[in-house]
């Protein structure tokens, strides 16, 4: 990737200047909010103090965070005006002017990590393989406004056989999630609808599939049901639904996240982005001027999940700095204090997303949405789909077996999940002696026996086996 280090000098050249200040009151007069479009404070933005841009260059760059590029990509329509800028307070973006061009699309974007052909952020996350995603989440806010042709605002990545310092361009899978769009920007039906409603309360439509889409590469495009209003989005249901519904090998690399505006002839627009944070399996990447991306600072920080305090790591009650040897939940077979997971009991709630070791928990897709709590008990109600995950993420080698507290409607549940933990993957029935019963016993797993790595894991379900039922947890455990 070429860089371009171009800036504009307001005070030295007065022509360059009147082109360039009637060509940015074209974008601010004749621009229209797009379906979702958050344009609040546009013309502020506009107007704010550059302390760095590149126009119409070949793919040039701005370092606008610690690990986020800025790209001038111009890849389909060099005729097009088009510019990318870093403000002083943190905030960044791009602007453009299609008009009066004759085709191509262009996709000014901001990039976290890597891209196939050799772009690399630095940011030591990324690329992940995809069987290690364990949490991937988007935060955006950003002041958005297009019109005259087709335009969609659109994250995406890819999945490769290497990563890109060992070998270049050995993309199998490019995958987009639109974030909003315009009538023009149209895809057909829509392949499945409502697939999940992530732990943020963004619905998934799966949009279409391309057998290739700018590379030969097979392109999956997802969509954010009535486009996104801000805010955060869990992108780890896409991960987990390319392998459970489409076989994508859990050996193949995320290359990292990139997100912009992709426009058409005739499209002006211009994007601000006032923070755009990734977190990936723990760790958050920040950038802007919002109050998480502190002031744009951009250096990773652990998100709070992952550094608990005072968290019981000997018993579940509410004096956690009194353990006891024999607690009530634990069944007396000598095997120690049992660690629990999660017992339902409203503290802390279900709809907090956080278990009992302080941690991350969830659930979709299913029949009654994320799972509801009933007389201290999850319910799950599934028919073809749903997942579930409780996060662990601390080193677990003490704790011999996992143990499910569990019931079912129909007494053969265990038959019908997808178990993922610690790097094992199979059905549930596979590292369990015993049955789900449709009164409450326990399916314990023997973690060593099944392979788990229990160095850090996390706890997964999947029901996209063809399986109906309603499973009853009313407590998830280590012993």
């Amino acid at each position: 990737m070429t860089r371009d280090d171009h800036t504009t000098e307001s005070s030295d050249d007065s022509a360059a200047d009147a082109a360039d200040t009637t060509r940015r009151s074209v974008l601010k007069a004749g621009a229209a909010l797009g379906a979702g479009g958050l344009a609040v404070g546009l013309g502020e933005r506009a107007a704010a103090a550059r302390v760095e841009e590149v126009c119409d260059s070949d793919y040039g760059t701005i370092e606008v965070a610690d690990g986020f590029s800025l790209v001038d990509n111009q890849w389909g329509n060099s005729a097009a005006d088009q510019c990318i800028w870093l403000n002083e307070d943190g905030s960044y973006g791009y602007d453009f002017d299609a008009s009066d061009t004759g085709g191509g699309i262009n996709y000014p974007q901001v990039l976290v990590g890597t891209k196939p052909w050799g772009s690399d952020t630095g940011v030591a996350e990324f690329p992940v393989r995809r069987r290690d995603v364990d949490e991937l989440v988007i935060d955006v806010e950003a002041d958005y406004s297009q019109s005259g042709g087709e335009w969609d605002w659109a994250e995406e990545w890819w999945l490769m056989e290497q990563p890109v310092s060992e070998q270049t361009e050995t993309h199998q899978y490019e995958i987009m999630l639109l974030l909003d769009w315009n009538d023009q920007h149209d895809h057909g039906a829509v392949e499945a609808e409502a697939v999940w409603t992530d732990r943020y309360g963004n619905t998934v439509d799966h949009w279409t599939t391309y057998n290739s889409g700018g590379t030969s590469a097979d392109f999956y495009i997802f969509r954010i049901q009535g486009g996104h209003d801000g805010g955060k989005v869990d992108l780890k249901p896409i991960v987990d639904y390319m392998t459970d519904e489409h076989g994508v090998s859990e050996d193949l690399w995320l290359s990292g996240i990139e997100l912009g505006n992709e426009y058409w002839a005739g499209c002006v627009g211009q994007t601000t982005y006032e923070r755009f944070d990734v977190t990936v399996n723990g760790t958050t990447y920040a950038s802007g001027s919002g109050e998480s991306a502190d002031n744009g600072g951009g250096s990773p920080t652990p998100t709070p999940t992952d550094t608990p305090t005072d968290t019981p790591t000997d018993t579940p009650t509410d004096e956690p700095d009194t353990p006891t040897d024999t607690p009530a939940d634990d069944p007396g077979d000598g095997s120690g204090d049992a660690l629990v997971v999660n017992d339902y009991d409203g503290d802390p709630a279900w709809s907090s997303n956080q278990n009992d070791l302080g941690e991350w928990c969830g659930a979709g897709s299913f029949e009654n949405g994320s799972g509801e709590v009933e007389d201290g008990a999850l319910v799950l109600e599934y028919d073809n789909g749903g997942w579930f995950q409780e996060q662990i993420n601390r080193d677990v080698s003490d704790y011999d077996d996992l143990v499910l507290e569990v019931s079912g409607a129909d007494g053969d549940e265990a038959s019908e999940v997808l178990f993922d933990m610690g790097g094992v993957r199979t059905m549930l029935a596979d590292v369990t002696d015993d049955a789900v019963g449709t009164t409450t016993g326990e399916v314990r797993v023997d973690m060593a026996a099944a392979g788990v790595d229990r160095s850090s894991p996390s706890l997964r379900l999947n029901f996209w086996q063809g399986g109906s039922s309603r499973l009853r947890v009313e407590e998830v455990r280590l012993e």
